[in-house]
């Protein structure tokens, strides 16, 4: 089959490396795989880069008003004529949507991984009842989420969980007193309150740091508050990092902080190097952590309750591990990438 992914963003977030995996999976599975992408796109260079097909146009939030931008995505889908396009977010929707029949795709899969309700305008409510066949969301909170456009669509919103391959020689630092929180630095991701968590934590475990593994505009007001909170000497600001896996097993719990999160690939990371997880629970890393038995979920976003079982883990590290082989089972049983693949293909045969 010839699938044509749609991605208009031109930063390294979650969904863009997830669509990469994706792509790459498919196209191991001997599907042609093309990329139709913003200039100056991070997920363009990495496509490219591994020899992956891909053509680009510069595109904006009000491109589907540009006629000369609609005239190049037009023959642009008229020269691929894919079989299947999956498009990233409303962006890509609003800009190719009104494009799609001119190349003759009957099979057009809507991904969705932000857990906001999406606003409805006439010209939205056409494109999700006319152009998308399928809308497929990464967990059941985002799909909650999204319940009011429900009526526009073909099809009810398929879960499809996002997943890894599990296999590794890497295990979590058991014993070390190192905490990972992994993400984009923006005020979403809750990095901040992951601060107010370690001021607290060592005030019973001195020797416990904060490993802050990414980047982003929120850095240097998080490094601000670090100062302000005098905690300097127990937190470190690693960056991003290429491969997140080289500084996760150097750690023995990983927490996640979010005010919101679609679904959290950071959690099953942890998992695969049988590291215990503890996040709040109203997020969908409810959907993920088994409480009390892979890690722990934190009721009403409190600081006290997630410092309090981090020092539990810190004092307690045989549990930890315990924790932490459950969750790795638990992800070898639900959140494989091979499971999210097949459910990607069957999606696509079906129609």
């Amino acid at each position: 089959m010839k699938i044509l992914f749609v991605n208009f963003i031109q930063f390294w977030g979650g969904g863009e490396s997830w669509t990469y995996q994706v792509m790459d999976e498919l196209r191991k599975r001997n599907h042609s795989i093309i990329l139709l992408s913003n200039t100056k796109s991070k997920l363009l260079v990495k496509a490219q880069k591994n020899n992956f097909e891909a053509h680009t146009v510069t595109v904006n939030k009000l491109s589907f008003f540009n006629p000369l931008v609609q005239t190049k995505i037009r023959k642009q889908l008229i020269e691929i004529k894919p079989d299947v396009i999956i498009l990233n977010s409303t962006l890509e929707l609003k800009t190719v949507g009104l494009q799609i029949s001119a190349c003759g795709c009957n099979q057009v899969l809507f991904m969705r991984g932000i857990p906001k309700p999406i606003k409805m305008s006439i010209f939205k409510q056409y494109l999700f009842s006319k152009v998308v066949t399928n809308v497929v969301v990464n967990s059941n909170y985002v799909k909650d989420s999204i319940s009011n456009f429900n009526r526009y669509l073909k099809n009810t919103p398929e879960v499809i969980y996002h997943g890894i391959n599990p296999e590794t020689t890497n295990q979590g630092a058991f014993g070390s007193k190192n905490i990972a929180i992994v993400g984009r630095l923006s005020h979403e991701k809750g990095v901040d309150i992951a601060l107010h968590v370690i001021q607290k934590v060592i005030l019973s475990e001195p020797d416990a740091i904060l490993w802050i593994i990414g980047d982003g505009k929120e850095k240097e007001n998080l490094l601000h508050l670090t100062s302000e909170l005098g905690i300097q000497n127990s937190v470190k600001f690693l960056g991003f990092v290429n491969d997140v896996e080289s500084q996760l097993f150097q750690c023995s719990i990983l927490i996640m902080t979010s005010r919101w999160e679609g679904f959290g690939l950071v959690l099953l990371e942890a998992m695969k190097l049988k590291i215990p997880c503890i996040a709040f629970d109203h997020i969908a890393a409810n959907e993920i952590i088994i409480n009390n038995e892979t890690g722990f979920l934190i009721p009403k976003m409190s600081v006290g309750l997630m410092s309090e079982k981090i020092i539990y883990l810190l004092s307690n590290s045989e549990i930890g591990l315990l924790m932490g082989i459950k969750g790795n089972d638990l992800l070898k049983e639900k959140f494989t990438l091979e499971k999210s693949i097949d459910q990607y293909e069957r999606l696509i045969k079906r129609q």
